[in-house]
């Protein structure tokens, strides 16, 4: 058996750090901060959920196109639907809780070889006296993203409650 360099081992291995779905729990700063996330979400009212517009490097044409021909608004930094999809409350509270359970986060493991960059399929909508919140939702790159008052917490969520859950709650559109 041919051994390979040990750069090319190097390269090898590191590269596949890119490309990790990640599997390692919330670290203590991570977990804090999505305690106070937590405590913010059981305190929302008024949720609404967004559907993002198509992938602008996916899919250049399609993104372009709807910019001109679909309303829409932009919740951080992103372009969805400006009309809020018909969602059952359960469902709302479903994904509230599933974002709630530290469980279904893991750290991010960035970057990713996987998809595109990240773009939210889904944006969860609220405000309050303190601002708005929005949290995020990329099915290619299986991220969380929280965009609050007090900053933003970016995370991979776990493959049980991608493929098992938020996918089936709220689907992968084409």
């Amino acid at each position: 058996m041919k051994w390979l360099p040990v750069w090319l081992m190097a390269l090898l291995f590191s590269s596949c750090a890119t490309c990790w779905r990640g599997g390692e729990p919330l670290r203590p700063t991570e977990l804090a901060s999505h305690a106070a996330v937590k405590e913010d979400l059981a305190q929302a009212k008024n949720i609404r959920v967004y559907q993002g517009l198509a992938h602008p490097q996916r899919d250049p044409e399609v993104y372009a196109a709807q910019l001109q021909q679909v309303p829409h608004v932009f919740f951080g930094g992103f372009a969805f639907h400006r009309q809020p999809l018909a969602v059952s409350p359960q469902l709302i509270a479903d994904v509230v809780n599933l974002y709630s359970d530290a469980s279904s986060h893991q750290v991010l493991a960035s970057p990713k070889t996987t998809c595109a960059g990240f773009h939210p399929d889904y944006a969860l909508v609220w405000s309050n006296s303190r601002g708005r919140r929005v949290l995020q939702i990329c099915y290619g790159c299986h991220e969380w993203k929280y965009l609050g008052p007090g900053g933003v917490l970016h995370t991979d969520i776990n493959e049980p409650a991608y493929f098992e859950k938020i996918t089936r709650w709220l689907p992968r559109q084409p």
